[in-house]
């Protein structure tokens, strides 16, 4: 018999990142990333057989935000991209080399509990952004919802600490 028979609420979670501190007060919505192992398949005469592979690989962990007015959240990521890829000027290059967590950063993902607790916690190892998705500004919506974009990151590694 479980001793916890509460259901993982999928809208109480928090994200965290060393290196965009205003991108946490917008965050939509963001994913658990899943975690393969390879397989070696070992031949036989009579069929082949698995054994369990030796690396493990890991989905991106993707990150949907709302866009705020000033565009902060959005020119943080992108500024971020930018220098870690192939900045065209030293001004560029100074947004990943003037921050303290360099070109990568930790992050967490904190699930909170019923009683909106920290409950989970999914720590990121040595994140980056890859892409940076696009944003659509619409003058026929009959509703004012604000856009929204995606972060898509790669990581070394995510623990799980509850």
């Amino acid at each position: 018999m479980p001793t916890n028979v509460n259901f993982l609420s999928p809208i109480e979670f928090k994200l965290i990142l060393d290196r965009l501190p205003n991108v946490e007060f917008f965050i939509q919505s963001a994913n658990i990333p899943g975690i393969a192992s390879g397989v070696t398949e070992r031949a036989t005469p009579f069929k082949a057989l698995f054994e369990p592979g030796d690396k493990l690989s890991y989905d991106d962990f993707n990150v949907s935000i709302v866009c705020d007015e000033d565009m902060v959240s959005y020119r943080e990521i992108s500024d971020w991209l930018v220098s870690i890829t192939k900045p065209e000027s030293y001004d560029q290059y100074k947004v990943a080399a003037s921050t303290k967590t360099g070109l990568k950063t930790d992050g967490t993902l904190i699930i909170l509990n019923s009683n909106k607790n920290g409950n989970v916690k999914i720590k990121f190892k040595d994140l980056f952004p890859v892409s940076v998705g696009s944003m659509q500004l619409n003058t026929t919506g009959t509703d004012v919802t604000p856009p929204t974009f995606e972060i898509v990151f790669k990581y070394t590694s995510y623990d799980i600490v509850v």
